[in-house]
């Protein structure tokens, strides 16, 4: 079986302890099964994941629909049909009973559709899973096989239909957490002997509780964010003409809003927004020194 690799937070918010069992019961000494199964998920924040049922909700969601424009048309029909043209103009006084009716069950079918709605609605606002953590699960549960394959097979299928119900956190952040721990668990052997390492006594098992793969992924982004803002910089100082370091701001842009685009869920606008502002101080940068270098 494939090793599981996860990442914690340092922080971790306290939750009760079950009769019987301490904070430090281990995944391990859970019953096989569902016991054991939830163990493991209720450990890493980012296992939470379920299916969306998309094609389920929208089968809901149209016969729904379906049915108050059913419902609609018997309204116009019903006041179409009227004999009595003071039961339109005075709602007080309209005696139709089968008008009341058709209200009352407009009234009804709306207060549900509105309230699947917006449950759709929010079960499709969930980010979506990681790749990752999907294919964790399924390596636990094909190693593990306490869990009935029909009823682990929701981890098949796929990123777009699965939901994760744990908080988005910072995407750049995420990815460099991730590539460091993976680095750490192929290249640092005392890593997996590590006291963070509590959750599980299996080896195979890696979900990191301490604070050095955050502390290490910080250090870097700060890293790559300071190294993209002042090696323009530092490299137009080397340059007196005007031309290549026009050339140097746009290759860095291009590299800026490529890195901004891989590392984040930047929408367009942001995109063009963080590029503009970007090039606009290169610009004036350029244009100053060149100004300098032109009066000496």
């Amino acid at each position: 079986m494939k090793p599981i690799r996860s990442y914690l937070p340092l922080w971790r918010p306290s939750k009760p302890v079950p009769e019987g069992e301490t904070e430090t019961t281990k995944i391990e000494e859970y019953r096989q099964g569902y016991p054991r199964f939830t163990a493991l998920v209720s450990a890493h924040d980012p296992f939470f994941l379920c299916r969306r049922f998309k094609k389920l909700r929208a089968r809901l969601l149209l016969l729904k629909q379906d049915k108050l424009v059913a419902l609609e048309q018997s309204l116009e029909r019903v006041d179409r049909d009227e004999s009595c043209p003071l039961f339109l103009g005075k709602a007080r006084s309209d005696g139709n009973q089968d008008r009341a009716s058709i209200l009352s069950e407009i009234e009804t079918c709306l207060e549900d559709y509105d309230k699947f709605a917006e449950r759709t609605a929010r079960m499709l606002g969930f980010g979506p899973a990681h790749k990752r953590d999907i294919e964790s699960l399924q390596n636990w549960v094909d190693g593990m096989g306490c869990i009935a394959r029909q009823e682990t097979a929701y981890l098949s299928q796929g990123q777009d239909e699965l939901a994760c119900l744990a908080p988005e956190s910072d995407q750049a952040l995420l990815q460099l957490e991730t590539w460091v721990e993976d680095k750490l668990v192929r290249f640092y052997p005392g890593f997996r002997k590590s006291r963070f390492h509590n959750v599980s006594t299996d080896p195979n098992v890696i979900i990191y509780c301490g604070p050095w793969i955050k502390r290490t992924a910080k250090g870097l982004l700060l890293f790559l964010i300071t190294l993209l803002l002042l090696m323009p910089v530092v490299i137009c100082n080397l340059i007196d003409a005007t031309s290549v370091r026009i050339i140097v701001v746009m290759a860095c842009t291009i590299s800026y809003l490529l890195i901004l685009f891989a590392l984040t869920r930047s929408k367009t606008m942001d995109l063009v927004l963080a590029g503009a502002t970007y090039a606009t101080v290169l610009i004036v940068f350029v244009s100053g020194t060149s100004g300098i270098q032109a009066q000496s």
